[in-house]
């Protein structure tokens, strides 16, 4: 019966391409287009449009082996022998073709095939649990294919129902055929009713049968689906632990030459990985999953799946650390899993180096926090047990995470090891204060619409905010809809409009500004900013007496009362005309700009750029993007010549309205976390003559028609602003043309001023550089000179002589501290026998060395306390070594008290020794 885990995958594919499947790559684990998942979760996944589908579909059968990621499970990894993280499912399905005969059927025949033992073979059934339909079908079609009715269970909706749970859509019965272990597996409750259902490890589910059906009305109504299916799932992973006859998923093919390699890393005997096998088991499981998704183009970071990839890395770096593998380790282990995915998924051979890099910088970064944490979490156990407490304080915990990156599941598995609970709800308490500061001190609204605002008053009813933006910058005709004071100035308030051009800031796009006019010679209003309040596009307007002139704030009143009346009264009575002001052609210029960047950033830097935030302005735009290491210049140079070549090529830009499933078919891009209706604008810049697209993505924004109305495009920089996201700015249109012409007028004066020509300048500077550098070392060299000629001593300084032995106090000339110690070491070989202060002026304060010979110091003279006593005059401190020490004064001025109060210093303490 044995397999290996690629001979499984070939032979399960085969066997349904022979039944008429069509052989179906899988979709990648970040779903493509649906930033509401995480992840790809299941098999079925990528085909869910299909089960709903009207008209001619690719395909009526299908069959993949599916990437997948779960973390519902991350609690149990390593602690039973079916559970991980990342995992292929093998699937076959069905849109409107074969139902549960032939699926029950090929299932039979496959677990044959595999030549598994018919008695170790269960099947479950739904029971009709909730007063559902009782899936007798399925019972009988297995008794029919030869499986015993002692051996089909009926179990409920948890196990065997699959679908909303109270909601409405495609739902249905699912059969989950089950192996059975054995009665010596490990754990097994040893009941002689023991069978599939039961809590105990004994029972595996390894292929589960599912039969889309119904479609669930709202109001519990179960309606039949227009194309009844199947969908069916079976984890290789458990399918290869039977087949190998193995005890655990990480004894398989798939998991054992990770665990080995990591044991090896940590120099683990026989006994020692029996021991540690939980850490070792989580550790291989973590990396497996890590390797995938980077391999993808994610990288660890503070939000959605980026902070999924974080987690795993330090949980997988805590448990190394239980190894024994101190330093950053798992780049070392990465070698393991590409050798065992290679073969059937070679990108993730490809990817090798680029995996190792950012595990490396991950795992470094966590590195340097981690005993601090450690120490910190370990002094709040110590003191829950102290005072008898069960429970870790929420905010602690929270400032933990906050401070030293601990995930808060990597603080409750670490303190459920001591006995200890977390305050979960007071974690969340104190994340959600957190998230409150930050909006308050990032907030901009509060201002314009928030304190001070007084209820809203109605002008006409009617439907409000109808954005004609898109198409056009002047409407008239306008009606308001309703108003609101600001606060008790009234020259400034707030209207919403039946209809408006005006774009709200939104999605990284900053306000359209301009003004609302009605009669002439009537007052108007100036468009300060507008923003969205629910569906409202709300105006905040500063009123003018006329068109062009602000009411001064001292205008009376009376005055700007009667005039904000009249302009409302011309709300009321539709009489308003709205124009967009000239910034809106070159915020429209950024925008259409950010997207070319975004295409060209994934051309360059590779597919797992994504964007991570934006501002589009009229004067700049900023682009932040996900990328795990610097941008050098030559990537930067290739990314500004591939934006102004697409605009060179004045590509069409088109938007389109569509539903949400059918943009994200197309593959238009859209953003993790970003919420989206059911319909959705769509914003394509097409290739040049035929070429794909170079840009499709779902966004909300104004852009220009074709990309040569951008002009040019200039990155003027490119930073890191985070761990893992990076920001880019950039110029275009006149912006950039007087970026440039800066550029020029500056490379021009400094030719002037070096008197050489422009194509001379590197040269030029690099000669002068050159002479700099004599001169400093010259420079270096007499200062050097003329300070170790002081310490032998001279007019240079002052010298004296006690009872035989010398003191001498000096300052010179010094460009370092280390010149300054050489000269303090030159002045106590020069003494003989005695002591010594030597003195600098490095770095605008005086720098202090006091020296003692090593006599000396055997006679209980020590530097370090004599130069503290010496600066404490002026303010300063220091200390050292007993023969050598320094102190710093930050008062250059004082050097005359410090001389006084050596020499007093060093006669008093010479005069004492006999």
């Amino acid at each position: 019966m044995h397999k290996t885990a690629q001979q499984l995958r070939e032979l399960y594919l085969g066997f349904f391409k022979e039944r008429g499947h069509s052989l179906v790559p899988s979709s990648p684990l970040v779903p493509l287009g649906d930033p509401t998942l995480l992840f790809t979760t299941a098999g079925m996944v990528q085909f869910k449009p299909l089960y709903t589908a009207e008209g001619e579909l690719p395909y009526r059968r299908a069959t993949t082996v599916q990437k997948c990621l779960r973390l519902t499970d991350l609690e149990r990894v390593g602690k039973t022998p079916r559970h991980d993280t990342f995992f292929e499912m093998l699937g076959n399905f069905s849109f409107g073709d074969y139902f549960k005969e032939a699926a029950i059927v090929w299932a039979w025949e496959f677990v044959h095939l595999l030549g598994m033992p018919e008695e170790r073979l269960y099947a479950s059934v739904f029971n009709g649990e909730g007063g559902m339909p009782v899936d007798d079908e399925a019972r009988k079609l297995w008794v029919k294919v030869g499986l015993p009715e002692s051996r089909i269970v009926a179990l409920g909706r948890a196990d065997n129902f699959w679908g909303p749970a109270g909601g409405s859509g495609p739902c249905g019965p699912c059969s989950e055929i089950y192996y059975d272990l054995g009665a010596d597996t490990p754990g097994a409750c040893g009941r002689a009713e023991c069978a599939p259902g039961c809590e105990c490890p004994r029972f595996m589910e390894f292929w589960n049968l599912v039969f889309p059906q119904y479609d669930a009305a709202p109001d519990g109504a179960l309606n039949p689906l227009r194309n009844r299916g199947i969908d069916t799932g079976m984890g290789l992973e458990r399918l290869a632990l039977i087949v190998q006859g193995q005890r655990s998923i990480f004894d398989t093919d798939l998991f054992a030459p990770l665990v080995d390699r990591v044991a090896s890393l940590a120099g683990l005997g026989k006994a020692a990985r029996e021991e540690r096998a939980a850490d070792l088991y989580i550790v291989a499981d973590h990396l497996r999953a890590l390797c995938f998704t980077v391999t993808e183009g994610l990288v660890p970071g503070n939000e959605g799946r980026g902070y999924v990839l974080r987690r795993l890395v330090r949980r997988a770096a805590r448990r190394g650390r239980s190894l024994g593998l101190e330093k950053p380790f798992l780049a070392g282990a990465v070698d393991a899993v590409t050798k065992t995915f290679g073969e059937f998924y070679p990108e993730v051979a490809q990817q090798r180096s680029r995996i190792e890099a950012v595990l490396t910088r991950e795992e470094e970064s966590f590195a340097a926090t981690f005993d601090a944490g450690m120490s910190r979490l370990e002094k709040m156990m110590a003191e829950a047990s102290g005072h008898h407490k069960a429970i870790l304080p929420g905010a602690e915990v929270f400032a933990l995470h906050d401070t030293y990156g601990f995930p808060l599941d990597l603080t409750q598995e670490i303190a459920a090891e001591r006995g200890l609970a977390v305050d979960e709800t007071g974690f969340q308490v104190a994340m959600e204060e957190q998230r409150g500061r930050s909006r308050a001190a990032s907030s901009f609204e509060t201002e314009l619409s928030g304190g001070g605002a007084q209820p809203w008053q109605e002008l006409t009813p009617g439907s409000h905010s109808e954005f004609l933006g898109y198409a056009e910058m002047w409407a008239q005709g306008i009606f308001g809809r309703q108003w609101r004071e600001l606060g008790e100035d009234p020259r400034e308030f707030e209207l919403t409009l039946d209809r408006t051009p005006f774009y709200a800031e939104s999605g990284g796009q900053v306000t359209d500004t301009g003004q609302i006019a009605g009669a002439p010679d009537k007052p108007t209003a100036e468009v300060v900013r507008v923003h969205k309040e629910g569906g409202a596009f709300v105006h905040h307007l500063r009123l003018h007496s006329s068109p062009g002139v602000a009411f001064e704030a001292s205008a009376p009143w009376d005055h700007v009362l009667k005039a904000r009346g009249e302009f409302l009264c011309m709300a009321a009575g539709g009489k308003l005309s709205a124009t967009v002001d000239a910034r809106r052609t070159r915020t429209r210029r950024n925008h259409t700009a950010t997207h070319l960047l975004h295409a060209a950033l994934r051309t360059v830097l590779g597919p797992h750029v994504h964007q991570a935030g934006s501002l589009v302005a009229p004067d700049r735009l900023r682009f932040d993007y996900s990328h795990f290491e610097a941008t050098h210049p030559g990537q930067l140079h290739q990314i500004e010549d591939m934006v102004n070549a697409w605009v060179l090529e004045d590509l069409p830009v088109t938007t389109e309205v569509k539903g949400l499933e059918e943009a994200r078919k197309a593959g238009a891009m859209a953003l993790f976390g970003e919420k989206y209706g059911d319909r959705v604008r769509v914003v394509r810049v097409a290739g040049h003559a035929g070429a794909p697209d170079v840009s499709m993505e779902l966004c909300g924004g104004t852009h220009v028609s074709r990309t040569g109305e951008i002009g040019p495009v200039v990155v003027v920089s490119d930073a890191a602003v985070a761990s893992g996201t990076r920001r880019l700015e950039a110029l275009t249109g006149e912006g950039a043309l007087h970026y440039l012409r800066g550029r020029s007028q500056l490379v021009a004066e400094v030719a002037r001023r070096l008197n050489a020509r422009e194509d001379q300048l590197a040269q030029r500077i690099e000669s002068l550089q050159s002479e700099i550098d004599a001169l400093k070392k010259r420079e270096q060299q007499r200062m050097k000179e003329a300070a170790m000629g002081g310490a032998a001593g001279g007019p240079a300084g002052q010298d004296g002589e006690v009872n035989g032995r010398h003191w001498r106090i000096l300052k010179v000339e010094a460009d370092s501290v280390n010149l300054l110690r050489e000269v303090g070491d030159k002045t106590r070989d020069s003494l003989k026998s005695g002591c010594a202060v030597v003195a600098a002026e490095v770095g605008g304060k005086l720098n202090v060395i006091a020296v003692v010979t090593d006599d000396l110091v055997a006679r209980g003279l020590r530097a370090d306390s004599m130069v503290k006593e010496i600066v404490a005059v002026a303010g300063g401190s220091g200390g050292g070594k007993p023969h050598q020490a320094l102190a710093g004064v930050k008062d250059p001025s004082q050097w005359a008290a410090l001389e006084k109060k050596a020499r007093e210093v060093f006669e008093l303490a010479l005069g004492n020794l006999n």
